[in-house]
């Protein structure tokens, strides 16, 4: 294995690609590490030869579907490069590397403008404290767009907007504006482009703007650094053009990353979590170490791998340090640098600011806190705000004898994805996995077939119905059998009384006299609690009932816990039956963020899925629409939403409450599943 050496805080640029799907962000990481000297040549998405797209499932879709570690060398500087799915379904691999970086770059597709994940990605970044640039890809086809697009995207965005660079030669190339006052450019002035990065960056210093007014050159790196503030604050965001497959406009960006922009040095300080206050820490590689895991990926030859951001102190295989508030103190062994599928070993320390991995501990998993042992253990680390799962499929194996193997492996997906989740339905008893939306749970299912050899399919989870009654009634059961030897007796007279929703179930012992023999009352409560198990409408489970056991009788031979245990049971069902028992369903609450354009089409198809709006507000540009709707209405609501929005709309959704099945649709599901006539046991 080769081996690299590690940089100083002021030596590095970490970077995050984020941006829509088709914005080019894979090609750009591309073109960024074969400029450095990182790969021999350019790799394609369509063939399956890039270095980021290295997973069978990101060859056979062509689009990433997991971040992605790369890193090269550029003057001097060492690039960590995290390139990240572009799927509005996979943003949680995009949303988890954000605590890793300083430095956004949003990606944008000069023909497609700004598309949904854009927007989405700009905001997260900002509100995580990142300086950000936005970089137009593609603009080899596309030149005449380009103005139009750099005012959409200051309309969008926000007038801290700036060229720092414009196309020339007929978007052959790129001439920089920070630097250069004067030139050609196949659009706009590159003497008011200077002026404009000139003026908003010399704003962060009072003194400098004054000498600026005053007629006075500014010194290049008194310039710059204030450049890295005014991108800092987010003052400044800087726009620049590439075309990445033919490298246009790379070296330009390079320069930039390196002369101009923020390095963990220089940058905001990444936040921690002590209690429920952030708290910045200082990139000082003098300092008690302190790295935050922020993602884990299983390799077929190294097992379990943890990619580390070290955000305090040094560390190198023999740093003892601890996980979280363990106490067990550990040692790396090995430090790597990713490049894709490939590792290479770090061959020194890792210093604050660099990106490492460290493989086979197994006590690492993603958001974890690695510390110093001597150092403070409430320490926690800071998490984006993740989509909610919002799509389910319950999964069928195709071989049973897997069901312990998938168990595993499904753990370790989840391990990896901060969105997706799995686990057994505590009502259906169905393994259930859930994520953002179809394409989501495919490429999981893709997974488990190519990584772990797992073939599952997936179905609509069956939905949790409930029942209960809506009134008062009496039961009884007498059960008498003689069999020739011992014989069993028991019987039971209760009533059924309906409970607030969301009670539970009660049983109130009311016999007097004795007629039920005090052992027995335990047996009488066991089987009100068997009848709950199957209802006597469609035979779901039932909830918010009082059970209230007040007569029976006893035989002082026959009679034994199972025999009342069992009359108790049919006495429950018998009454359940002649209370006007109902079907419930699980209703959601959901908050659904679209363009204004589409309010009048989603509420329109939310009627149409027995759905109430409750209320429409505006936030960011968006109108945020909540309502509430079953849960059986909405099983393809994420693929759905975005076909009626054009991929622009957005949803989160959770069961509040339960409510009454409508008539017909009790009938339905009652005459589909009603549950057989029991035998005694």
């Amino acid at each position: 294995m080769s081996t690299v050496s590690g940089f100083q805080p002021a030596a590095i640029s970490n970077i995050v690609l984020l941006g829509h799907t088709g914005a080019g962000k894979t090609t750009l990481a591309e073109a960024i590490l074969h400029r450095c000297g990182a790969i021999p040549r350019l790799g394609s998405v369509k063939d399956g030869s890039t270095t980021g797209d290295f997973e069978p499932e990101a060859r056979a879709h062509q689009h990433s579907t997991s971040a992605c570690l790369m890193f090269g060398t550029y003057a001097g500087r060492q690039i960590n490069v995290i390139d990240t799915p572009g799927s509005a379904e996979l943003v949680g691999h995009a949303l988890a590397a954000l605590p890793a970086v300083e430095i956004a770059v949003i990606v944008v597709n000069a023909a497609a403008g700004i598309e949904l994940g854009t927007r989405h990605l700009f905001h997260a970044a900002g509100e995580a404290g990142m300086a950000r640039m936005v970089v137009v890809n593609h603009i080899d086809e596309h030149l005449a767009k380009l103005p139009g697009l750099v005012d959409d995207l200051r309309a969008t965005f926000g007038a801290s907007l700036h060229c720092i660079n414009l196309p020339t030669g007929g978007g052959k190339d790129v001439i920089d504006c920070f630097e250069h006052d004067t030139g050609t450019a196949d659009f706009g002035s590159v003497e008011d482009a200077h002026k404009e990065m000139l003026e908003s960056t010399i704003e962060m210093d009072d003194a400098d703007l004054e000498r600026y007014l005053s007629g006075e050159a500014i010194e290049p790196a008194k310039l710059r650094a204030d450049l890295v503030e005014a991108m800092n604050r987010g003052h400044v965001v800087p726009i620049l053009f590439t075309c990445a497959t033919q490298e246009v406009g790379i070296d330009n960006l390079l320069h930039i990353l390196v002369e101009d922009s923020p390095t963990p040095a220089t940058a905001k300080p990444r936040r921690v979590r002590r209690g429920e206050e952030l708290v910045p820490v200082a990139c000082d590689p003098a300092a008690a170490l302190l790295a935050q895991v922020f993602k884990v990926v299983t390799d077929p030859y190294l097992g379990k791998v943890a990619m580390v951001r070290v955000l305090q102190g040094r560390i190198d295989g023999t740093t003892a340090f601890v996980a979280g508030n363990s106490k067990k103190p550990l040692k790396a062994g090995h430090l790597l640098k990713v490049q894709g599928r490939k590792h290479v070993e770090l061959g020194n320390q890792a210093f604050a600011g660099d990106i490492v991995a460290i493989a086979k501990l197994d006590e690492l998993r993603a958001d974890t806190i690695l510390h110093d042992p001597a150092g403070p253990d409430d320490v926690a680390a800071f998490r984006p705000k993740y989509p909610v799962p919002t799509y389910s499929l319950a999964l069928t194996l195709k071989n049973k004898a897997d069901e312990v193997k998938l168990s595993a492996a499904m753990g370790r997906l989840v391990e990896e994805d901060p969105t997706l989740r799995a686990g057994q339905d505590p009502e259906t008893h169905e393994l259930v996995l859930s994520g953002i939306g179809e394409l989501h749970l495919r490429i999981a299912l893709e997974k488990l077939k190519n990584r772990f050899s797992l073939e599952a399919t997936g179905r609509q989870p069956t939905i949790a119905y409930h029942e209960t009654i809506t009134g008062n009634a009496e039961g009884h059961y007498r059960l008498k059998k003689q069999t020739g030897g011992a014989g069993q007796f028991g019987e039971v007279y209760l009533r059924v009384e309906p409970l607030p929703r969301g009670t539970g179930f009660e049983f109130v012992d009311d016999v007097v006299g004795g007629t039920i023999p005090t052992q027995y009352i335990p047996a009488c409560e066991k089987g009100c609690q068997d009848s709950l198990d199957r209802g006597v409408v469609a035979g779901f489970p039932v909830h918010d009932v009082r059970a209230i056991v007040y007569d029976g009788k006893s035989h002082p031979v026959d009679s034994k816990d199972s025999a009342f245990r069992t009359a108790a049971k049919y006495a429950m069902k018998d009454a359940m039956s002649k209370a006007k028992p109902v079907l419930l369903e699980p209703i959601a609450a959901l908050e659904i963020s679209v363009p204004d354009r589409y309010t009048g089409d989603i509420t329109g198809d939310l009627k149409n899925r027995r759905g109430q709006v409750v209320g429409v507000d505006m936030e960011g540009g968006l109108t945020i629409i909540r309502a509430q709707a079953p849960v059986a209405e909405l099983g393809r609501y994420a693929s759905q939403l975005r076909a009626m929005t054009g991929g622009h709309g957005n949803f989160t959704m959770e069961v509040s409450r339960y409510d009454v099945v409508p008539t017909l649709i009790q009938q339905r599901l009652s005459a589909e599943r009603k549950p057989g006539e029991e035998k005694e046991e």
